[in-house]
């Protein structure tokens, strides 16, 4: 009897050690997660490209992006996109430089209209496009005497401005610059002369606690070569060209 509760409990170890053997072997899997609402959108997009350039898998799950900041610290996940900068940040997240995405609000109008927007004053009255649903800079957004019109995308605004239906547009200028210039129509539309002085960096980050730290120098390269081969603006442009929303 006592032989065979030996043999047991060698064959219980046994087993224990080849499960996490096999555990060992087996190739790690990314842990990243977005918001409900955006589970499909353009961040999930980018996360993809990531993976795939370091030739691994990932695993993405939804949770509030409040949960996703304390669960990357913890090491729950491995990775987040979509992330602000700040030295509070930087104690706790390795941030991937550069940022893999500037993006910089500016006004558009037809060209030989540029010199009519000197100022936020001459906005009033003019008829605005904008996209529907999009977040713009607090002073843009607050500015009640502004007549917004609300279109589905950035090409929508563009054909409206050459059509004379809207007399500027606001947008980024990395993505406007991008479509321009593939619709042919850089010469037509340009930056008005006032400008908002507001832009967005977003940066890649990674858990100090995750696998993935000792990749650190390998995702600076693949953020680097995906900025000099436009891979994230050109992931955005097309994101929201097929958007309705």
């Amino acid at each position: 009897m006592f032989f065979l509760k030996v043999v047991a409990r060698l064959i219980l170890c046994t087993t224990t050690f080849l499960s996490y053997a096999a555990i060992a072997n087996e190739p790690y899997v990314i842990k990243a997660a977005l918001s409900q609402e955006f589970k499909d959108g353009l961040h999930h997009q980018y996360l993809i490209y990531i993976a795939s350039q370091l030739g691994m898998e990932i695993q993405i799950t939804t949770m509030p992006f409040a949960r996703r900041m304390m669960e990357v610290k913890k090491g729950n996940l491995d990775i987040i996109v979509g992330v602000q900068y700040s030295t509070l940040r930087a104690e706790q997240l390795i941030f991937i430089f550069p940022a893999y995405e500037k993006l910089s609000f500016r006004y558009f109008s037809l060209t030989q209209n540029t010199e009519k927007i000197k100022s936020n004053d001459d906005l009033v009255g003019k008829t605005i496009g904008v996209i529907r649903g999009a977040k713009y800079f607090p002073i843009f957004e607050q500015n009640t005497e502004l007549q917004k019109y609300p279109f589905n995308n950035l090409k929508t605004n563009i054909d409206m401005l050459l059509l004379g239906r809207i007399d500027i547009f606001v947008h980024y200028e990395e993505s406007t610059a991008l479509m321009l210039k593939t619709m042919k129509a850089d010469h037509l539309i340009a930056k008005t002369n006032h400008q908002p002085k507001h832009s967005l960096e977003h940066y890649l980050a990674i858990s100090k606690n995750s696998p993935l730290a000792a990749k650190t120098k390998q995702l600076e390269d693949i953020v680097e070569r995906g900025i000099s081969q436009q891979v994230f603006i050109k992931q955005r442009l097309k994101h929201y060209q097929q958007s309705k929303h």
